[in-house]
């Protein structure tokens, strides 16, 4: 037996949002021999927004039961069943939720009608409850209303028992089919075809633009993860618009994290939260003043102005200096540093016992020790072969791009790397990546050729 199920809500996530009206009807496969519905008072606000899709308000729901006093006859009327509906998993979350917060669990088989609906009948150009029934001629009087969606439902399911020649029902309802758990408009042969690989993957929508792009050491495992109703990304309504999935494989761990963040900010997917935005730089800057003395400064990065070194934030921007002063016995008010401020971190100085000049020479070798720390090398890691190894390029301390060899081959200079590179933007959530993966790779020191000058 068939339990068709359609409720109606607060919002769209079981984690955050309540029942407020449930239908029942138990279907034998031709027709619906038993039915059941209610409102339910979630004992919360209903949104304005949620009130004019459904027409179900506050007032309505006032004198209505709490969940828990209903639990036992929903409960009757699920168990044993399996649990129908149109995008199952919504529906299903929502119940399974309220039954878990009274101790309870529910654990039943399911199926979709959407993803039912996508085999059975093919070649509609929408799959909603309401573009169906317009195709198919089924009547529903109140859509978005609990018991006039489960009925047209129902309607539905007896027309796909009867059209369903190839067993398509039974093959759902096998223990390793797993297509209820997927989103209603995802072919189940992509799933089945992503790799166990590290590696990038992108959820796209129904016109091929890309809503979300994440990194993963297991592509299959993680995007089965997402399908969870406890996912960040998938409660927030990711599933109804996902229909397809792609992916590139990357080998290395560090590869597939600068890619992901290259490829989020170079496409802004909507339901990507973090590196979409380039973290605020700040930078460290030389400059002589009126007088001729050498001096330092902390600056928010700006094009046109080349920093001698780069930080995702001011402070590490400031410890930085405050440590190149004292290792360097540097004139603090010279590096827009208050003597009274070094004092506090254990540093005394007395302007009166040098020269100026040695406080210049000083400061020029501070900056050579900077220049000499911003070293040009190449990371090294797996591939996406036996015989293929990844590489990334770090020229003068700043990230240049990463690319794939055979192992057998060699580098000596920045040169040799660049010519199997492709390149990507360096940014401060790529810096932080590299100093992540720097201590857990092979690192080869590179030499850059007098008459190459700025290689990039």
């Amino acid at each position: 037996m068939y339990a068709i199920v359609d409720i109606e809500t607060t919002g769209g996530s079981a984690a955050y949002h309540k029942i407020t009206e449930i239908a029942i009807l138990i279907h034998d496969g031709k027709r619906v021999v038993d039915e059941y519905q209610t409102l339910i008072n979630p004992e919360r606000g209903i949104p304005i927004g949620i009130t004019t899709l459904t027409g179900i308000s506050n007032e309505m729901v006032v004198d209505a039961p709490r969940f828990y006093e209903v639990a036992k006859e929903i409960f009757q009327m699920l168990e044993g069943n399996i649990f129908v509906a149109h995008n199952v998993n919504f529906d299903y979350s929502f119940i399974k939720k309220e039954f878990q917060d009274l101790g309870g669990n529910l654990n039943l088989k399911k199926l979709c009608t959407v993803r039912l609906s996508r085999k059975i009948i093919p070649g509609f150009k929408s799959y909603s409850l309401g573009r169906l029934c317009d195709e198919l001629g089924i009547a529903n009087h109140a859509r978005h209303r609990a018991m006039g969606d489960a009925k047209a439902t129902a309607e539905l399911m007896t027309l796909l028992v009867e059209k369903d020649d190839n067993d398509q029902i039974g093959r759902f309802l096998k223990r390793n089919s797993r297509e209820a758990d997927l989103p209603p408009y995802l072919p189940k042969e992509t799933f089945e075809n992503l790799p166990d690989a590290t590696g990038v993957y992108y959820f796209h929508d129904e016109h091929g633009k890309i809503l979300y792009v994440g990194k993963a050491n297991d592509i299959k495992k993680r995007v089965r993860n997402h399908f969870s109703s406890t996912d960040v990304v998938y409660k927030q309504g990711l599933k109804d618009k996902l229909y397809d999935i792609s992916y590139e494989v990357c080998g290395d761990e560090m590869i597939a994290f600068l890619l992901e963040s290259s490829e989020i900010k170079k496409h802004f997917p909507p339901f990507n939260k973090a590196q979409k935005f380039t973290t605020a730089k700040y930078g460290l800057y030389h400059y002589e003043d009126g007088r001729g003395n050498q001096r330092l400064s902390i600056g928010k990065s700006s094009k046109g102005h080349v920093p001698l070194i780069s930080f995702t934030s001011f402070d590490r921007a400031r410890n930085y200096l405050i440590t190149l002063v004292k290792t360097h016995e540097l004139h603090p008010e010279l590096c827009s540093l208050p003597a009274t401020m070094m004092q506090y971190f254990g540093y005394s100085f007395k302007e009166d016992t040098e020269e100026g000049d040695e406080f210049n020479q000083r400061l020029l070798q501070a900056i050579e020790a900077i220049k000499a720390d911003s070293q040009t090398y190449c990371l090294l890691g797996v591939g996406r072969s036996q015989s293929e190894k990844s590489v990334v390029l770090i020229e003068d301390g700043k990230y240049k791009g990463f690319g794939f060899y055979e192992e057998d081959q060699q580098f000596e200079t920045a040169a040799s790397v660049r010519d199997i590179i492709q390149e990507y933007p360096d940014t401060p959530d790529v810096q932080r990546i590299i100093n992540q993966f720097i201590e857990k790779r092979q690192r080869i020191q590179l030499e850059v050729s007098p008459e190459e000058g700025m290689l990039f």
